[in-house]
């Protein structure tokens, strides 16, 4: 017996060695990722705002001429080399980021350049003549050093997610090995074994399936820390880890919320007086300024659709959306939509049709404004992915719900739910390629078609249409032989096994 504990005795205390080297390598890659990686992207983030902020300084000083703006370039341009600075500590090892550095350095010294010069005619009064070709230069340099620090941030971002893989991989190995130990360990005492796997295996399981959770797109689980030992140090960090992965997370719904909010007042207010301009307020308008004016319309207007789809997405995520359900007809929605487009479609010689029937239709409890946005998302991209002498079909029909369940992957969405309307909208358009089916309805998805054209979608309307059908209860997908059409379908609950209150 005293033998057999001698042996159990050496192989915990090789087992223990053996963890706690394992434990370190996994301490040392979660500490990599706390204090260099997420870092490294929040200064990569901050290079990309400070630049913006920079531009618009440059252009109030050109137009103003005011010092203070100056003042503020200055600051923003030492702030900017000041992380660039910080970015290139970490970066000996990573010879791309070295790359992408060293370019962000260059294209930024032509753009201080170019600035340069405007400020120096401004210092000695000079008028500056507007000139296409020097505008179109340096908005060139800008693109270009937006499009590197972008590339910088994709590569911190592809290094954050290759560690966390091989955290995850050294933590798959380390739980194999430790069960083999821990069986040995059975067979020689189960009390012992018992304790072993309580004071190891557990807390590494509880890593495990907590990582596996985190990489699935989890951020608010967190671990139970309630040792100080390695493993508990690797507990924190790990929470350490997710606080940062959330954080970074929250800072890119916060950007794109502000952004959209701080874009969408001046582009109403552009809009308000283009129409008045056009109105003729203001005067008197050439055919010419009047044709310049509607195109500013347009595309003020096309701006203002895509910062409410903006909106919508941080709503969506933030779980803020609202909704204003009622009993409806949704034939007259369909109607609606269908005339709101069909100008658009006709100026493109495409015939809309619709194929329902007032009677097999009954009243669904909707949101009509929302339901409306899906229709008009799925009708303008009909439209706009459809070549002249086309043609676009609406449908919508009731279908028993053992029919359509197969759709769903969670079964409870279809728990007493007798019924639901399908409203089919199809086109003669260029066609999806089955591979971007599920693709399609995911957030910034953008599909080119090159043998049609190379047409792209937004990347926005599907995927917050299929948030308000989901929302609704419902379902959408999409159907297609390439080069012959797409069929878009959307399902709503319509009758139920149990009475709702109207």
């Amino acid at each position: 017996m005293i033998l057999g504990y001698i042996v159990i005795a050496l192989f915990m205390l090789a087992m223990s060695f053996y963890l706690h080297i394992r434990f370190n390598r996994l301490n040392k890659v979660v500490d990599s990722i706390v204090n260099v990686d997420i870092p490294s992207i929040e200064i990569g983030k901050r290079l990309v705002d400070g630049l913006l902020e920079q531009v618009r300084n440059e252009k109030k000083y050109l137009i103003t001429s005011d010092k203070a703006f100056l003042d503020l370039f200055e600051k923003r341009k030492t702030e900017f080399f000041d992380n660039l600075q910080l970015l290139e500590e970490p970066a000996e090892s990573n010879k791309e980021k070295k790359v992408c550095i060293r370019h962000i350095k260059e294209l930024y010294d032509k753009y201080l350049a170019i600035t340069t010069k405007e400020f120096i005619f401004i210092g000695y009064d000079e008028s500056i003549t507007p000139d296409s070709l020097y505008e179109m230069k340096k908005q060139k340099v800008l693109d270009r050093l937006t499009r590197t620090m972008q590339k910088l941030v994709q590569n911190q971002q592809s290094t954050l997610i290759q560690k966390i893989g091989l955290f995850q991989k050294t933590m798959h190995k380390s739980t194999k090995i430790s069960l083999a130990i821990i069986s040995f360990a059975i067979i020689c005492g189960a009390i012992f074994s018992y304790l072993f796997t309580n004071s190891i295996c557990a807390p590494i399981k509880t890593l495990k399936e907590a990582t596996e959770r985190i990489a699935n797109g989890d951020l608010d689980h967190r671990v139970t820390v309630t040792s100080r030992d390695e493993i508990g140090s690797l507990g924190i960090a790990f929470n350490q880890m997710c606080d940062k992965l959330k954080e970074v997370d929250q800072m890119k719904l916060e950007f794109i919320s502000n952004i959209s909010h701080n874009l969408k007042t001046p582009l109403t207010s552009i809009q308000e007086a283009n129409a008045l301009m056009l109105d003729k307020i203001a005067g008197q308008l050439s055919e010419s300024q009047t044709k310049l004016l509607t195109i500013t319309k347009e595309n003020t207007l096309r701006l203002i659709m895509m910062i409410n789809d903006l909106l919508d997405i941080s709503r969506f995520e933030a779980g803020l959306m609202r909704y204003n359900f009622q009993y409806l007809n949704i034939q007259d929605i369909i109607q609606k939509s269908i005339d709101a487009i069909r100008f658009l479609a006709e100026s493109k010689n495409i015939h809309i049709q619709q194929c329902i029937s007032e009677t097999s239709v009954p009243k669904v409890l909707l949101d009509r404004d929302k339901i409306s946005q899906v229709l008009d998302n799925i009708l303008s991209n009909a439209v706009k992915f459809t070549p002249p002498g086309g043609s676009i079909t609406v449908k919508a029909h009731e279908v028993d719900t053992a029919s359509i369940s197969h759709i769903f992957e969670n079964k409870n969405q279809v728990h007493k739910v007798h019924s639901f309307i399908q409203v089919s909208i199809s086109d003669t358009g260029i066609g999806i390629p089955a591979e971007y089916h599920n693709k399609i309805f995911d957030k910034f998805q953008q599909i080119v078609n090159k043998g049609k054209g190379g047409i792209r979608g937004t990347g926005l309307g599907l995927f917050i249409a299929k948030h308000i059908v989901s929302d609704h209860g419902g379902n959408i997908w999409v159907e297609n032989n390439v080069g012959n059409g797409s069929i878009f379908h959307f399902i709503l609950p319509s009758r139920y096994d149990y009475a709702l209150s109207s």
